[in-house]
């Protein structure tokens, strides 16, 4: 319970930070270190995200999930290129002008299912390639989990990257809450996305339970010594960048970013259990990592406000959204039930 005395399932953002990284935190705030990645915090923190997703990688650390989207896509794309995502992605809905702006690149947007694409209308929505008067395909950007808490599975993510290949794409993953995505698939971070295909990686950092910072992955090389340059261009080269990187080797040790996922997963599927039956209330999308999508009417989620945060998140399909953080509780949800059983009669 937040100092309020209203639940959170509204974000994770509400949340402060878990007690492991602002240790990290604190032990990180001793002395001076070098400054902009200079120092060991930094190259401590890429070498254990190595362990995790292969040596052949380059790592870089960002301020938040916009500036790491359009750092990332940023330096992997031309001005004239376009950008496919979902419908519902939020670089596409939730991210302002910023990518737009940013990397002067075109956004199209593809049908989704539960926030999810299919390789056949991704493939279709792939025109005009070598034709000067439109922008020309550049990158895919998928989100892992998707906006609505599910999960792309590892034989979608392959028929995704096959697309990709046969038209000469990179695929890029917004993971703002990646790490929940890895307990539902039973999959290693590695197993995620080196061995899927995916080029380049949005890792983030603040849903999972960190004050502030997300990380870029690109899962190549980088033979122009481009992306250095790229990432002061996009505002995101932190001067205490060591603050960043501690939160990040906290989270990565001792597979605490998997303890504090099962956990948070886990909190949905009680959530589902508890409000299964209760008249007035649906569950929306399916239940696959920390994320529960309700049909609720406007005149229930307002009274349901006196209690708790949450948001509305879909008016024409009166679609509400639970987030749950590694700070909620059991005893949370019964509370929030116990309430939404007594204003629905159930």
């Amino acid at each position: 319970m937040n100092n309020t005395n209203k639940i959170n399932f509204a974000s994770e953002n509400y949340a402060g930070v878990q007690q492991d990284i602002m240790q990290a935190l604190a032990d990180a705030n001793t002395g001076a270190a070098p400054s902009y990645g200079n120092d060991t915090y930094t190259a401590e923190a890429i070498a254990v995200i190595k362990q995790h997703f292969g040596d052949d990688i380059e790592v870089y650390f960002t301020f938040n999930g916009t500036g790491a989207n359009n750092f990332g896509l940023g330096a992997a794309t031309a001005r004239f290129n376009s950008i496919f995502c979902s419908d519902v992605a939020h670089l596409y809905v939730d991210e302002s002008t910023a990518p737009e702006s940013f990397t002067g690149c075109r956004l199209y947007a593809i049908r989704s299912e539960s926030g999810k694409i299919a390789a056949a209308d991704l493939k279709a929505a792939i025109k005009r390639a070598g034709d000067i008067h439109h922008p020309q395909p550049g990158i895919v950007s998928l989100t892992q989990p998707t906006e609505y808490g599910t999960v792309y599975t590892t034989e979608e993510l392959q028929a995704i990257k096959a697309i990709c290949n046969e038209n000469n794409l990179l695929l890029h993953v917004d993971g703002a809450r990646f790490f929940n995505a890895a307990p539902f698939l039973d999959a290693s971070l590695r197993e995620m996305t080196r061995e899927t295909g995916i080029d380049i990686l949005t890792l983030g950092g603040t849903k999972a339970g960190m004050m502030f910072g997300e990380a870029v992955i690109f899962f190549s090389k980088d033979a122009s010594g481009s992306r250095k340059y790229h990432l002061k261009r996009s505002m995101q080269l932190a001067s205490k960048n060591r603050f960043i990187a501690a939160q990040f080797k906290a989270i990565l040790q001792n597979d605490l970013w998997k303890k504090l996922a099962v956990y948070t997963n886990g909190l949905a599927k009680e959530f589902e259990k508890q409000v299964a039956g209760i008249s007035g209330v649906k569950i929306a999308h399916p239940v696959e990592t920390n994320a529960v999508f309700l049909n609720m009417s406007p005149e229930l989620h307002a009274k349901m406000q006196q209690h708790a945060y949450f948001y509305y998140w879909n008016d024409a399909k009166e679609e509400v959204r639970l987030i749950f953080s590694f700070d909620n509780t059991i005893e949370d949800i019964t509370e929030f039930v116990t309430l939404l059983k007594q204003y629905t009669g159930s």
